[in-house]
């Protein structure tokens, strides 16, 4: 469904990473679930921009987008004011089980899985959340993550801790959780694949997404010995059952 909304509010978290917050009510958002965004009001560029839902509340959504290339550049000029033309929602979405649960974010993958801790925090569901950067200034809504995770941990590369977040879960007893749910770059995935933690990891993939309703199979993966369609059959799959090689 195509909707147009207005920006409500708009804000710079680093010199690369704003928010867009629009009022689009009665709406049932899960976590995992996406919208393709317009960055123009022309066919050029020619594709939306695919962005995870950060926060629902209130039927105000928060989009959270980084700066990687022309669209977004676009979307990061666009003033509160302005109309935004969105599709969606896309997606299976998350079923949440109440389960302790450990959050592992990696750069701008903290987007999807700030809406996954809102979600969990209102259902009670205990969680951690670990999340890691490559420079301390890419960190953020730390104070948000630090009031409603049990516990957080956020580390970076370049900077005081000098820690990769995969790192950082050595810090932790991974035994003591029953369940994970990761989001961030996907040598990251790939390398905690490697990992073969104890407990059952979730990935949320984010990948190229031409069309999002899963007519282009450009988003397609491998996924236990059968191909899937990150926007329509996911975007959540089990890390153990995606073959990153293929």
């Amino acid at each position: 469904m195509v909707r147009r909304v207005t920006i409500k509010k708009k804000q710079w978290f680093t010199d690369e990473i704003f928010g867009l917050e629009v009022h689009l009510p009665n709406l049932d958002l899960q976590p995992g679930q996406f919208f393709q965004v317009r960055t123009s009001t022309t066919y050029d560029p020619f594709l939306n921009r695919p962005i995870s839902i950060a926060s629902y509340k209130g039927g105000r959504l928060l989009l959270i987008i980084k700066v990687v290339g022309r669209g977004t550049k676009m979307l990061g000029q666009k003033k509160v004011g302005e109309d935004l033309q969105i599709l969606g929602p896309f997606g299976k979405g998350l079923k949440l089980k109440k389960k302790k649960s450990l959050l592992i974010a990696g750069g701008i993958g903290v987007a999807p899985l700030l809406f996954l801790a809102q979600k969990m925090y209102g259902k009670r569901i205990e969680f951690d959340f670990v999340y890691g950067v490559k420079k301390e200034q890419a960190l953020i809504k730390k104070s948000h993550i630090s009031q409603i995770a049990r516990h957080a941990i956020f580390v970076a590369e370049q900077g005081r801790s000098k820690m990769t977040v995969l790192g950082a879960l050595d810090m932790l007893d991974i035994a003591s959780y029953d369940i994970a749910y990761a989001c961030g770059p996907t040598t990251m995935l790939i390398e905690l694949q490697k990992l073969n933690l104890p407990i059952p990891v979730y990935a949320f993939c984010e990948d190229f997404l031409g069309c999002g309703c899963g007519l282009c199979l450009g988003c397609a993966i491998m996924y236990k010995g059968e191909y899937k369609r990150i926007c329509e059959d996911g975007p959540v799959f089990e890390l153990k059952g995606i073959s990153f090689d293929e």
